[in-house]
């Protein structure tokens, strides 16, 4: 009996001491909920030889933002073998969390270190396992708030810990399932971590990582392997609500895409932000495969291979080798829009390969790059990357060729164009140098636009170099271009060639060069445009006409009748064309001791100067001297004076004012002459009144074909000059000059005739010795180039009827262009004089026998 009393008081008191103990544990746990700023409540509760259940638990949490936990049934299984010897097991969880916004600004800076010892620290008092069934949470993310459903398994074992999770969104899965070893070894023994992910059954990832304590460091090793992917779209979409990643642009899934990583670090042991861990010396092997080619947005479709070797030793990565093969399809992507259809390559492939270096940070590699399309593109270099702060690129050498059989550019076409580069140079944070060297140029077989076209151009680029400032470089060097044939309505067909200097950078741009044709034109250009305005000048090579004259085997405008063989030119002009303002010309043309010919007249001792000023719509030309010593058109004239200017603008540049100062023209030992006056060129004619003065008869009459007539005496007149569709002169008026003059006739056939007739016999013998008092006629000339003369002659022969008046009134008609072509028709005109001639009196007869 007093055996059973012992052991119920035994039971009574154990009992007593579970109670006092549950009541202080109690105790314990409500202190710390009210500390935590935890209100924790349950509807009903159980306690079972196996364990402690709850049912509909609530708790709330307060403090630095606001927690909402409700778990329909919550289970504690007590373990007798296992340590920790608990188990907790949650069904239908459901949380909801919203931090306060200090939480989340100072979750970057979070010391890693102290989570990873607090974490081993709280490991002892964890559940041996714990297990949580059909959660449902609210958790803040980029959206706002975001949902997560799914299972979580943490399972403690020893020195293990092992995780299950499985989260669920719509019909798919995402599993990570990993296992953490080395958590109750000593700091000195290796950690491991081992990590999958499945996605939807399929495992997309998997992890494997060493943890090593060695002196004050951790060493840090692992690797990374990243299945190929399926079709994971609902990854991003998913994504999209937890980060600032758009869903709608992602590109699809690459197939049979793969990534390995490998890597070794040397950690701190207080490593308290992310910087620093990204900051750790160490190394890093990246392996790419992306054997399907795979739509990249407004890229193209890319495929192939990468290898990347990174190393940190100073707190900085750095690229130590590089390998790479990677193609690029680039039908129907937007970027190939920017380019004409001639230049966009449908295929590009770029290998790298790694080059041994002798500089220290120096990632050598040679790249090469081919194009297959419309643009035909070949690419071959070996590039030197300093990585430092202030980085560094060497192109020790860069060869590029391309070509296209078509380019069409704003109205423009080129065919056949090919592109050669020759580069070496550097760059770096602070300067650029490049140089073109080899054979660099630009080849175009034809070039056509517009009226132009360009046949066979090159345009030499060799030894062209870009120095300066990285973000403002400057071009200069020489520069030549050289066109077989050059085309345009303008000039005649030929080949040009240019060769300078050019003198580029963002803000001006400026040419020098001289500019010469195969017909040995020569001229010096510049060109200089800012952002103001754009300035071209050019001046014309001195031509020496007696080796030729390039300009009429230059011009296609060149007048067809004017030829000439002697004197020298000179020409300049400038453009300028300001920003928002009218377009500005100046032009001068020299000529000094010119001689030629121009249709059946000769010229000689032709001195002209001609300016021409083009400002918006106003065109200017000034003559300020035109002078020449002899123009004979079968007939020696001259000297010549000639000083005009003329004004209109550019929208009828034919019909405009003309104004001359001076117009003068000596005519066998007298003048013609033009008073200043102004003229308006839109009229259908123009009357100008020119003035005779002091043409002397005894020159007339040495070049006048009448035979055995002389005479002498000075004649003034005028001559109202009509300028229309033909030359005319209507009612001309000629008188000799007081106190008149002399006039002697002496011509045997004329004599015969009045031989035969007493009248005529007066006449004859009257002009065998006339002295006149008064010669005047008048003076028409029509269009057919007919010149008819009413004369009247008043005078006496002294040796006739003691030398009473005689009065004679005469009428002369002279076809004038036979009559000068017969003056010229001498053997010391040239040929081309004595051709237009002949073909002129041929083109004549026909006319006269049809009238």
């Amino acid at each position: 009996m007093s055996r059973r009393r012992f052991w119920l008081s035994i039971g009574i008191a154990t009992l007593a001491v579970l109670s006092l103990l549950i009541c202080y544990a109690g105790y314990l746990v409500q202190q710390l909920l009210e500390e935590q700023h935890i209100e924790l409540d349950w509807h009903r509760s159980s306690l079972s030889w196996r364990g402690l259940q709850l049912h509909d638990v609530s708790l709330t949490q307060h403090q630095g933002g606001e927690l909402h936990a409700q778990v329909k049934q919550l289970q504690l299984f007590w373990l007798a073998s296992e340590a920790p010897r608990y188990r907790l097991v949650a069904q239908g969880l459901q949380v909801t969390w919203q931090p306060a916004p200090a939480e989340v600004e100072n979750s970057a800076d979070s010391d890693f270190s102290a989570l990873f010892n607090n974490a081993l620290n709280t490991l002892p008092w964890l559940p041996r396992q714990i297990d949580v069934q059909d959660a449902h949470a609210q958790l803040p993310c980029y959206s706002g708030q975001c949902t997560l459903d799914g299972d979580l398994s943490l399972q403690h074992l020893n020195d293990a810990l092992q995780l299950h999770l499985q989260l669920v969104r719509d019909s798919h899965s995402a599993t990570l399932q990993g296992q953490l070893q080395g958590l109750g070894s000593a700091l000195n023994s290796p950690r491991q971590l081992q990590m999958t992910l499945h996605l939807d059954a399929q495992q997309q990832m998997e992890l494997h990582s060493d943890l090593l304590a060695q002196n004050d460091a951790l060493q840090w090793a692992g690797n990374l392997l990243l299945a190929p992917l399926q079709e994971i779209a609902w990854v991003g979409a998913w994504l999209s609500e937890w980060t600032p990643l758009d869903a709608t642009n992602l590109p699809t899934t690459p197939q049979q895409a793969g990534v390995i990583a490998q890597w070794q670090l040397q950690l701190p042991q207080a490593t308290r932000q992310l910087g620093e861990l990204l900051a750790a010396p160490g190394w890093l092997r990246v392996d790419a495969q992306l054997p399907q080619p795979w739509p990249l947005p407004g890229v193209g479709l890319i495929s192939g291979e990468l290898q990347l070797d990174l190393l940190n030793t100073t707190g900085l990565w750095q690229a130590r080798k590089l390998h790479g093969n990677l193609q690029l399809d680039t039908q129907d992507t937007p970027w190939l829009d920017a380019l004409p259809s001639g230049l966009q390559p449908r295929q590009l492939q770029m290998q790298l390969t790694p080059l041994e270096s002798s500089l220290d940070n120096e990632l050598a590699v040679q790249l090469k790059l081919a194009g297959q399309g419309a643009l035909e593109l070949q690419v071959n270099a070996e590039l030197g990357l300093q990585q430092s702060p202030d980085w560094s690129l060497n192109v020790r050498q860069l060869q590029l060729d391309a070509r296209s059989k078509r380019v069409d550019l704003a109205g423009n076409r080129a065919d056949g164009l090919q592109l050669n580069l020759g580069l070496t140079g550097s760059a770096n944070t602070q300067l650029l140098q490049v140089s073109l060297t080899g054979n660099s140029r630009l080849d175009i077989q034809r070039l056509h636009s517009s009226d132009l076209e360009l046949q066979q151009t090159r345009l030499t680029l060799a030894n062209l170099g870009i120095a300066g400032a990285p973000s403002s470089p400057t071009l200069s060097g020489p520069l030549a271009l050289h066109i077989q044939s050059l085309q345009h309505p303008q000039l005649q067909a030929q080949g040009w060639q240019w060769q300078g200097q050019v003198e580029a950078e963002s803000a001006s741009q400026k040419l020098d060069g001289v500019l010469l044709a195969d017909s040995g034109l020569s001229m010096a250009l510049s060109l200089n445009h800012t952002a103001d305005a754009l300035g071209l000048s050019a001046k014309l090579d001195e031509l020496f006409l007696r080796a030729g004259n390039p300009l009429a085997q230059t011009l296609a405008n060149w007048p067809p009748l004017l030829t000439l063989d002697n004197g020298r030119i000179q020409a300049d002009a400038s453009l300028n064309l300001p920003s928002g303002k009218p377009l500005q010309l100046r032009a001068n043309l020299n000529g000094k001791g010119l001689a030629g010919i121009y249709d059946r007249s000769t010229l000689s001792g032709v001195d002209a100067e001609l300016q021409l000023q083009l400002a918006g719509d106003r065109l200017a030309l000034e003559l300020p001297s035109l002078s020449a010593k002899q123009i004979d058109p079968g007939i020696a004239l001259g000297p010549l004076q000639l000083q005009a200017s003329y004004q209109a603008s550019l929208q009828h540049p034919m019909a405009g004012s003309l104004s001359h100062q001076r117009a003068e023209l000596g005519i066998l030992g007298g003048s013609l002459r033009l008073e200043p006056a102004t003229w308006a060129l839109d009229r259908p004619s123009q009357l100008l009144p020119l003035k005779l003065s002091g043409l002397d008869l005894q020159e007339l009459f040495r070049v006048y074909p009448a035979e055995g007539l002389e005479g002498n005496g000075l004649l003034d007149g005028t001559l109202p000059l009509r300028l229309g569709d033909a030359i005319s002169v209507e009612q001309g008026l000629i008188e000799a000059r007081a106190p008149g003059g002399r006039l002697r006739f002496h011509s045997p056939r004329i004599r015969a005739m009045g031989q035969a007739n007493p009248g005529m016999k007066l006449v004859t013998d009257a002009l065998e010795d006339f002295h006149y008092d008064l010669l005047s006629s008048s003076l028409d000339y029509d269009s057919s180039g007919t010149l008819r003369l009413g004369m009247r002659l008043h005078g006496q022969n002294p040796a006739i009827e003691q030398g009473r008046p005689i009065h004679f009134t005469i009428n002369l008609e002279e076809d004038i262009p036979t009559l000068l072509a017969s003056l010229q028709l001498t053997d010391k005109v040239s040929d081309i004089i004595q051709q237009r001639i002949q073909q002129r009196m041929r083109q004549r007869v026909p006319q006269e026998s049809k009238e």
